[in-house]
């Protein structure tokens, strides 16, 4: 009899994950690249201070100092897992019976991506999210009905505009003095050397309008391509991109449509994937798993995928200007 189980080995899904394509997330791909895998369920709030700075040196022989401060309390977050299942009924798996290894194998690549784009696309919009300040995301309760996970990472750094872009006498000059006042502010926390600047629906607009309408000086040079607009070497992205809201069904902005936002690279952001809670898994962390499990009524199988990120936001390293009324 054929064992779908053979499909799903670890070893099978390492090997078929790296064949798959990659999937572009613009929030996880240019923010959150750290990805450490943590060994535990929990992640400690050392790992959320854990964030690189200047040191003195020292004399030689004298004890080394901490790169973070230490307060003393232990605290944990927990993160929880997604989970979406597929289906596999017993029609599939007499189909199963009558392919052969190569076929089999494209079969068990399609349900692998399928489940694998829906935990990928769970996690960019939590990234997103975070960089507000505040992870908020609904969490599904046994016989209907939605919780909400919360946690709070701190205020992102904010700069208010002379003159909002929506102003009928708005100029380009007024967006580069913001941009420079965005840069100074995380310039004085220590970060800056590398960035992402990105503009909400509504703040994009008014860039791009004003950057049309202006005339190129020698002083302040604007670009418009097609990766953003540039001003005076700040490359200013549209960040338009929406979720789909597990608990209402609507349709949500990954971002405020009047904000402009600058985010420093450099400022450690981390997307740790916590040990999964599967025997299967070998509780390791893994940061997505898929296996088979078997069904009596009807018969079939349900391949259940698992993955479990935190995105942990440095907001020290995230400033934030409402640019429009």
């Amino acid at each position: 009899m054929f064992d779908i189980a053979s499909l799903f080995t670890v070893e099978a899904l390492i090997r078929r994950l790296k064949q798959l394509p990659i999937l572009k997330t613009p929030v996880m791909d240019s923010v959150f690249t750290y990805r450490p895998q943590q060994g535990l369920p929990v992640v400690g709030a050392d790992l959320m201070q854990n964030v690189a700075r200047e040191l003195p040196l020292v004399r030689r022989g004298a004890p080394s100092i901490p790169v973070a401060p230490n307060s003393g309390a232990v605290a944990f977050y927990e993160p929880l897992p997604v989970r979406p299942n597929s289906q596999v009924t017993g029609a599939d798996l007499n189909n199963l019976r009558i392919l052969g290894m190569t076929g089999r194998e494209a079969w068990a690549a399609d349900k692998t991506e399928m489940l694998r784009r829906s935990c990928r696309k769970t996690t960019e919009a939590m990234s997103a999210i975070a960089l507000s300040g505040t992870l908020s995301w609904p969490v599904q309760i046994e016989g209907g009905g939605f919780d909400t996970y919360t946690i709070a990472f701190g205020s992102p750094l904010s700069v208010v505009p002379a003159k909002l872009f929506s102003a009928t006498d708005a100029k380009l000059k007024d967006i580069f003095v913001v941009l420079q006042a965005m840069q100074e502010k995380l310039e004085e926390k220590g970060y800056g050397s590398t960035m992402e600047i990105w503009a909400g629906k509504t703040a994009y607009e008014a860039i791009f309008a004003i950057a049309e309408a202006s005339t190129t000086t020698a002083k302040i040079r604007v670009e418009l391509t097609e990766e953003g607009i540039n001003i005076g070497g700040y490359l200013i992205k549209r960040r338009a991109e929406t979720y789909r809201h597990p608990g209402t069904g609507t349709a949500t902005a990954c971002m405020d449509v009047k904000t402009l936002r600058m985010v420093a690279t450099d400022a450690g952001h981390a997307l740790p994937y916590c040990a999964l809670d599967d025997m299967e898994a070998n509780l390791q962390p893994l940061p997505f798993f898929v296996k088979p499990i078997e069904l009596k009524d009807p018969s079939g199988y349900k391949l259940v995928a698992e993955s479990k990120p935190l995105p942990i936001p440095n907001m020290d390293g995230v400033c934030d200007a409402v640019v429009v009324a």
